[in-house]
């Protein structure tokens, strides 16, 4: 596709948009409320704000990307299970925001869409089978293989679903134990409510540097990432999300835990991992690049 592309990546409290160029650049990303863009009285209404962008910003808009924090079809036409926005349950959400934006509109898993960015932003060449794990709020995951979303019978790839053994909690997916409740953003407000309530979130990292918590927190992510690595092989594990960000996060002590846990020699040895870039608009450009097919 040669011409403009329009990105959008929904999040439970903001929706970012950004205009992709012909040349591969990113323009005019904005930030908006979902409740107002998207509401849950009615959220193919999303579809007239796209229309709107691409009126006001004068350019034939060729395709439509958007990234969606949950569980999609396998063909990625309809939305099956988004916990933080449960009112784009059962929506067929692509043909409704096709319709109202006039433009064919293409839909994918959020974490898709970051890794369809920051493999950009990598430079990592398309060939082989990549692997992006993002510890937000949840924690999420994708495969690529030739430069396309690896997908199973279901069309699922839900890393922070994985069950751990011994947890009880309740997940907001409804079931008991998943990865996400230890391996996240989520548990990490819990430990600061508990047992660092003076401190901020931003700077919990450092004040949590020699506990036994951190200690849990690393082994868990470890043995999760190095089961993903020992299954999987990848050409590179890319790790990124709002977690790693963190002033003061372990990613030297991740990163030996991971080598230390996977396989040895192979496919420890050799094993690239990776940082995302970071940004709030990765998951635009990803989207945005979705929409194009590049």
């Amino acid at each position: 596709m040669s011409g403009y592309t329009l990105g959008a990546d929904v999040g439970g409290t903001h929706v970012r948009l950004g205009l992709l160029t012909p040349a591969g650049e990113l323009q005019n990303v904005q930030k908006l409320r979902r409740e107002e863009v998207m509401p849950d009285s009615d959220p193919a209404a999303f579809g007239k704000v796209l229309r709107d962008y691409i009126a006001r910003s004068g350019e034939r808009v060729e395709a439509v990307g958007v990234g969606i924090p949950g569980t999609l079809s396998r063909d990625c036409r309809e939305v099956l299970k988004v916990p933080n926005i449960p009112a784009l349950d059962s929506l067929p959400l692509a043909a409704l925001l096709t319709q109202r934006s006039g433009v064919p509109v293409v839909l994918e898993n959020d974490t898709v869409m970051l890794l369809s960015g920051d493999i950009h932003r990598l430079r990592l060449p398309p060939k082989g089978l990549l692997v992006g794990v993002y510890i937000g709020t949840g924690l999420g995951s994708a495969v690529f293989y030739d430069g396309k979303p690896l997908k199973g019978r279901c069309g699922l790839n839900e890393l922070g679903h994985f069950p751990l053994p011994g947890r009880k909690e309740r997940c907001t997916c409804g079931n008991i134990g998943c990865a996400e409740n230890l391996i996240s953003g989520r548990r990490l407000q819990a430990l600061r409510a508990e047992q660092w309530p003076e401190t901020d979130i931003g700077d919990l990292f450092p004040a949590m540097a020699d506990s036994p918590e951190l200690e849990e927190w690393i082994d868990a992510a470890a043995c999760l990432l190095a089961g993903v690595v020992n299954l999987l092989d990848p050409e590179a594990l890319v790790l990124g999300g709002g977690v790693p960000q963190m002033k003061g996060f372990p990613r030297e002590r991740l990163e030996k835990a991971v080598r230390e846990k996977a396989m040895h020699p192979l496919p420890s040895e050799g094993l690239e991992i990776l940082w995302s870039p970071g940004g709030d608009d990765t998951g635009v450009l990803g989207a945005a690049r979705f929409a194009s097919g590049i």
